[in-house]
């Protein structure tokens, strides 16, 4: 997959600092705080118990996190090393509405996906929670990814994805920057294809229902939200685990 321009890029970025300052407000005003990360970090060791994977949330494994945001998934594991990585930690990390529920414990860095600064083979449980459609080059990260991982190691992986005609429709609408915030864009077959077989073994996949995330979309107060329903471009969330071989 092709990478997106610097300009491309800086703009999705700029329109993240957007986001996160308006949710900070929001969040001084006494709006709903960032626990998402929380129960999302729950969801996810359940999701590991099942696989018989435990282990690498737990004890002295040592996790990465790439595209993190102010908090993490990470921050609510147990692993013994946590690292979350993200372009945007300094802006994160100046502004106390957005990290107040960080754990200690986690060491956060500023830095991209397509260039990590770690060694080869360092990390038993890599997480990228819906980042990759914001980066700027899919394949470096993916290679990078594969990098950092040790043989056995997880890769837990989700991103939003539509249907085929939806991603057809939306790459038109981020090429447009009518889309700020998302460079990329996939399908399910797309999502799955970033997981080479030659270098992952699929564990578990779970796709969720586009007619559900439709008929939300066409029920919302917002008419942003309806329209995207209207013009084919609603959104549902494919779930990947995956060991590196």
């Amino acid at each position: 997959m092709a990478d997106v321009t610097r300009g491309r890029w800086k703009h999705a970025q700029e329109y993240e600092r957007n986001y996160w300052r308006g949710r900070a407000r929001e969040i001084e005003d006494g709006g709903s705080q960032l626990d998402w990360y929380g129960w999302r970090a729950d969801q996810l060791s359940l999701l590991l118990g099942g696989l018989d994977a435990s282990a690498v949330v737990s004890g002295d494994s040592r996790v990465l996190e790439i595209g993190s945001g102010p908090v993490g998934v990470s921050s609510f594991l147990s692993a013994g090393t946590r690292v979350a990585i993200d372009p945007l930690a300094a802006f994160y990390s100046a502004d106390s509405a957005l990290i107040d529920q960080r754990s200690d414990s986690t060491v956060y860095l500023a830095g991209m996906g397509e260039d990590l600064p770690f060694a080869t083979g360092t990390f038993d449980l890599l997480i990228m929670e819906n980042c990759i459609d914001h980066v700027r080059d899919v394949d470096s990260v993916m290679t990078e990814i594969s990098r950092v991982l040790r043989s056995g190691g997880l890769l837990y992986f989700t991103v939003n994805v539509r249907t085929t005609v939806g991603r057809l429709v939306h790459r038109t609408l981020s090429r447009a920057r009518i889309d700020g915030g998302h460079p990329h864009s996939f399908n399910v077959a797309g999502a799955r294809s970033l997981l080479a077989p030659s270098v992952f073994e699929l564990l578990y996949s779970r796709v969720g229902n586009y007619r559900e995330a439709l008929f939300e979309d066409l029920a919302s107060p917002e008419w942003k939200t309806r329209l995207k329903g209207l013009i084919g471009v609603s959104e549902f969330l494919v779930t990947l685990v995956a060991a590196r071989r």
